[in-house]
């Protein structure tokens, strides 16, 4: 999948790239920058990094149509000495300057190697999507090891596999780490039920993963308190309640405190000269009746069309579309998965929290969108994608209830079913890609 999918072909990925370049130089506060058609905020990125991107994409360059892909020599050929070196200067990445650093650090850190290592920028973002992917893939194999006995297993598995999931995965957008560490944080969540927190590691792995999942992007912010409430509703010990409650403040504060950095760099992410987030965000003050009926009624109107969307309905920047058959035989895994995905250890007001968590990050994700994506004042929120729920499905598996399984199928079965089913996604999508590739 890394090199199915041509360069800068997931989301905002050329905005990624940037960002994470940034990161490797060791800079992480943003500043101020001006692009093609309207003041954002940006930093300082090297002008090799900043050629490939204009050459493949242009400017802007958040929808990219060349589609031609790389060979391997070109991946490993050197890149022509400069002159001067290979100055920096300052580039806009609006939309990717406001999540929390630690989600682009995986992909600077292999960056910055690969730049120590003389390859040339093309080289740059393939060894960023290679450490995302290496790093999405170990975090998830570890949620799973821990669910190895839960019926958790199922839907963490069905979601990976979805064809929207792996077609960002093995990419430098910030999904690919907050999706695997989503899947982490819910398996944690079930090792905090059965109440084996004991381990050295597991408060530490707690703090990382929450940070990952619920602060890199602030939407997904009501997730950190998901172990605050499976601590009290097993009634855990006072030193167990105190790690969950530490955690969950961490994040805020790590959060309050990088909202201070960014504050005056919230840009428009649109090209739509409507969309002012300021001004947006005093129509919110102003009318809140008018705001939460625009976000009730962008949800309902997008109810119908969410579920395709979130199994891959539209992958990438470039307009693909898979074929619905692959679709909804993806779907139909993840729905089997979720029915029997339902732990015996959450009571009532567990699941009805962890209902409550899931709608608040929902409903976040849609807010945010009409600050920054939308014309201020506006009746509809703008530029909704299915991505955006996927970090929430997991934690389904904290709502849905124990069901029995069917009449003569065992654990394992319906373990086999999944992972099947989930194989053949991953191996379909993989194979469709390639043959409209090539």
């Amino acid at each position: 999948m890394i090199y199915i999918l041509p360069p800068f072909q997931a989301p905002d990925e050329a905005a990624h790239f940037y960002r994470a370049v940034q990161i490797s130089h060791g800079e992480i506060s943003p500043v101020l920058a001006y692009n093609a058609y309207r003041q954002g905020a940006g930093g300082a990125v090297d002008q090799s990094a900043y050629e490939l991107v204009d050459r493949r994409c242009g400017i802007p360059n958040w929808t990219c149509k060349n589609r031609t892909r790389p060979g391997l020599v070109d991946l490993l050929r050197r890149p022509l000495q400069r002159r001067n070196g290979d100055p920096r200067h300052v580039v806009a990445f609006s939309n990717t300057v406001v999540y929390l650093p630690l989600a682009h650090v995986v992909p600077a850190a292999a960056i910055s190697i690969a730049r120590w290592s003389g390859f040339s920028a093309l080289g740059w973002l393939y060894a960023g999507r290679l450490a995302n992917m290496i790093f999405a893939t170990g975090v998830s194999w570890l949620a799973l090891r821990l669910l190895r006995f839960e019926r958790a297993a199922l839907l963490v598995f069905a979601v990976a596999t979805l064809p929207m999931v792996i077609s960002v995965v093995p990419t430098l957008t910030a999904d690919s780490g907050v999706i695997s560490c989503s899947f982490l944080l819910v398996a944690l969540c079930v090792r905090l039920l059965n109440h084996s927190t004991r381990d050295r590691w597991f408060w530490p792995v707690m703090l990382f993963t929450v940070l990952y999942a619920s602060a890199a992007k602030l939407a997904y912010l009501p997730l950190a308190f998901l172990p605050v409430a499976c601590a009290l509703m097993v009634k855990a010990p006072r030193r167990t309640l105190i790690g969950a409650a530490a955690v969950a403040l961490a994040t805020v504060v790590v959060l309050l405190a990088w909202s201070g950095v960014i504050r005056e760099f919230v840009f428009p992410i649109s090209m739509d000269l409507r969309v002012d987030p300021p001004s947006q965000v005093a129509f919110i003050r102003h009318n809140p009746i008018t705001f939460s009926e625009v976000i009730v009624r962008s949800i309902i109107s997008r109810a119908h069309e969410l579920p395709m969307r979130v199994a891959g309905s539209l992958l990438c920047a470039q307009d693909v579309l898979p074929p619905e058959s692959l679709l909804l035989f993806a779907l139909l895994v993840a729905a089997f998965a979720m029915v029997y995905s339902g732990s015996r250890y959450p009571n009532m007001v567990l699941r009805i929290i962890a209902l409550i968590i899931i709608c608040a990050g929902g409903a976040a994700t849609f807010v945010f969108l009409y600050i920054q994506n939308s014309a201020a004042g506006g009746a509809e929120v703008e530029g909704y994608q299915g991505r955006y729920l996927i970090p929430l499905l997991p934690v389904l598996a904290l709502v849905v209830p124990p069901i029995p399984r069917p009449e003569g199928m065992t654990e394992i079965r319906m373990r086999q079913i999944v992972g099947l089913g989930g194989s053949v996604s991953v191996l379909a999508l993989a194979a469709f890609l390639t043959l409209r590739a090539w």
